[in-house]
């Protein structure tokens, strides 16, 4: 959006803006060492509590009667890549029949090495808006004009 247009916005302009169709943003990352692409999109702060819970569970201090929370790294991160993959479709039968698993997060899990997957959860959240910031918009008129000092 040009920059003028932003800095002359009424509260009409961002209340139509907020309430307009607002597009889920996608990404197409590549795996090189498998050569294939991975097509992502972003996840909502309640799909990624939702998975962060059901990969948090309680267990027993030994010796004590307290509970802790225990969080599963691993599960996480390949339910977020499930829940975020647009294609391919890692619950695909064929895939799971050859590698004989029940799901798409053990399917990652067993073709993704780890930073294979650290890389496509960074993806993942920096489509979620994780890895913006919000800036003024002087800040950005201000970046966007050349730099006569260079020339």
């Amino acid at each position: 959006m040009d920059i003028e247009k932003m800095q002359n916005m009424s509260e009409d302009d961002v209340i139509d803006a907020l309430l307009g169709e607002i597009e889920v943003p996608t990404r197409t990352v590549v795996i090189q060492r498998l050569g294939i692409p991975i097509k992502l999109k972003a996840l909502t702060g309640k799909q990624i509590s939702k998975i962060r819970k059901d990969n948090t569970h309680s267990e027993k201090v030994k010796g004590s009667k307290l509970e802790k929370d225990v969080f599963d790294d691993e599960n996480f991160n390949a339910e977020i890549i499930e829940k975020a993959t647009v294609s391919p479709n890692w619950n695909n039968e064929k895939l799971k029949a050859a590698l004989n698993v029940s799901n798409g997060k053990e399917v990652i899990k067993r073709r993704l090495l780890a930073g294979e997957m650290d890389n496509l959860i960074e993806q993942v959240f920096d489509l979620s808006g994780y890895n913006d910031e919000a800036e003024d918009i002087e800040e950005i008129k201000n970046s966007l004009e050349p730099d006569t000092d260079s020339i």
